[in-house]
């Protein structure tokens, strides 16, 4: 009696750790606005991503797709289950000040990653470069809560992040940042 209770609890527990091991898939679109006509003007991307991922995309100031920068609008879910962000061109939403010089790094990147990880950005005073971190997470929750941060303290100095940016084609997520002093 014995044996087969611990033959059930092992099969048991095999098939809870193969249960962990099932990964949920959500439907998001990217949905391009028109601020002109206060109208959807079309869907440009349609992707099956996990909640970690969706969670991060929908974090993010902007999307690199196709070689086009699209800034998000707004995001919305249908039913629990259909997820949609809104995008307008970059140039008709582009942030104050560095604007153009966003624009520029991130069309310029071109490393890719097998995982998403990041990519960090600092502002020079004329246009962003790259600032190599020894720390660089691959796990999309860890830079889904990294997007909910104004701030980062790296070996004591302070950056503050100006805008975000997803290419899911090189599965990167840029942080365009400045130093600060606080």
């Amino acid at each position: 009696m014995r044996l087969i209770r611990l033959c059930i609890l092992n099969r048991l527990t095999y098939e809870l750790a193969d249960w962990e091991g099932i990964t949920i898939y959500y439907s998001l679109m990217y949905r391009s606005w028109s601020e002109d006509k206060q109208a959807e003007t079309g869907v440009l991307e349609q992707a099956s991503v996990t909640r970690d991922e969706l969670f991060m995309r929908k974090l993010v100031d902007a999307t690199l797709m196709k070689n086009k920068l699209w800034a998000h609008l707004s995001n919305e879910c249908q039913d629990r289950r259909d997820h949609a962000i809104y995008v307008t061109a970059y140039d008709q939403q582009m942030p104050e000040g560095h604007g153009a010089a966003i624009a520029e790094a991130a069309l310029g990147r071109c490393k890719m990653s097998p995982m998403y990880s990041p990519e960090y950005m600092l502002w020079n005073g004329r246009s962003f470069e790259e600032l190599e971190l020894a720390e660089s997470s691959g796990y999309t929750m860890e830079l889904a809560e990294q997007l909910l941060d104004h701030y980062m303290v790296r070996e004591g100095e302070t950056y503050e992040f100006l805008y975000s940016v997803l290419d899911a084609d090189r599965k990167k997520v840029l942080f365009f940042m400045k130093e600060v002093d606080l």
